[in-house]
């Protein structure tokens, strides 16, 4: 008798549950934006990706709820994310964004949305225009300042203007760790290089709970532009650490040569490189495919020796002096791991 009273609830709860998930949709999610109910548009889409993990239109939705709340950092993980199962995502992501924007062309949301959209796709003119847009409406909108300064210092264009964006953006929202993470990025990878800022801002978003790769790439280029080579390491190895599901060793790699390997995304090659106290160590990452990689180097026992990051425009190279010999191991991937193609690591 038992037993069939617990058979029988199984079948009252079941079906609700995957009623739920049957009826979840990109649509439902984008009505909740529309209402205003921003963190229950993120749960619709949550949903949707949960049982479709490819859908564009749910990772766009919930990125645009996220932004919508302030959750920066957050909307970031998701475009990785999205970068890593469908690359190229963008020409829909902009196509809806045209189209709603066509038709409504002050909408909040969507001018937000295609905001970001342009930011992340690094398109920064067109960001510009269109969080221009966005605040004629909204002058003291947070992700508007926020964004518009990081687009203007990354494009090298409006320099100051895009310095007095941020500062605005701070001032606005001065406790929240997501402008101080995205002020942080913009002084790293921007015109307007200021390694402390960066340094100080990624600290604070990283003490507000934001432990993300891109925070501890940030303060690993801030150690290295102060000559802090292995705390710098320590640093680009938590980012690596982070974003690696797959640690795939290779055969080493000798002086002279160079090895072609296929990244996918999560994907982590770790390369032993033999060395001789007081003679050079060369390596340089290149691709076809990609345009950024980053890459740690650990000594003989396992410590992170030092870390390489946008060292050749957006590429990954070194060159070092070891003062002890040994086999030394190089982990290497794509910035996020989010990038698939060829890599080539050589040696010189």
């Amino acid at each position: 008798m038992g037993l069939r009273v617990i058979i029988a609830a199984c079948l009252v709860i079941a079906p609700a549950s995957l009623a739920h998930a049957a009826t979840c949709s990109a649509e439902q999610g984008q009505q909740l934006i529309d209402d205003g109910r921003y963190t229950r548009a993120i749960r619709e889409f949550t949903c949707v990706i949960d049982g479709h993990p490819t859908e564009i239109g749910a990772f766009r939705g919930r990125i645009e709820a996220k932004l919508l709340i302030g959750r920066y950092s957050g909307a970031i993980l998701d475009a990785v994310e999205l970068m890593r199962r469908v690359p190229d995502a963008a020409s829909t992501i902009y196509a809806e964004y045209n189209a709603r924007l066509a038709s409504a062309p002050s909408d909040i949301p969507a001018l937000t949305g295609a905001g970001f959209a342009h930011w992340w796709f690094f398109d920064y003119p067109g960001a510009i225009r269109i969080l221009d847009d966005l605040l004629a409406i909204r002058p003291d909108d947070v992700f508007g300042n926020l964004f518009r300064g990081s687009s203007r210092l990354l494009k090298g264009a409006s320099r100051a203007a895009g310095a007095a964006d941020l500062e605005y953006a701070m001032a606005l929202a001065p406790n929240s760790p997501d402008v101080h993470y995205i002020v942080a990025d913009a002084y790293t990878y921007g015109f307007l290089a200021d390694p402390a800022r960066a340094f100080d801002e990624a600290s604070i978003a990283l003490a507000g709970g934001l432990d993300t790769p891109r925070v501890h790439a940030i303060l690993g280029a801030a150690h290295n532009a102060f000559g802090n080579t292995q705390q710098a390491a320590i640093e680009i190895k938590k980012h690596i650490d982070l974003v690696t599901a797959e640690l795939v060793p290779t055969p080493a790699l000798g002086a002279g040569t160079s090895m072609t390997f296929t990244i996918v995304p999560s994907r982590t090659f770790e390369i032993p490189v033999s060395v001789l106290a007081g003679q050079a160590l060369s390596v340089a990452t290149s691709s076809p495919d990609f345009l950024d990689t980053i890459l740690v180097l650990l000594g003989p026992d396992g410590t992170p020796v030092l870390g390489s990051d946008d060292s050749f425009k957006y590429l990954a190279a070194f060159e070092w002096v070891p003062s002890v010999s040994g086999t030394y191991r190089i982990r290497v991937t794509s910035f996020e791991a989010a990038s698939a193609g060829a890599l080539v690591v050589r040696r010189d």
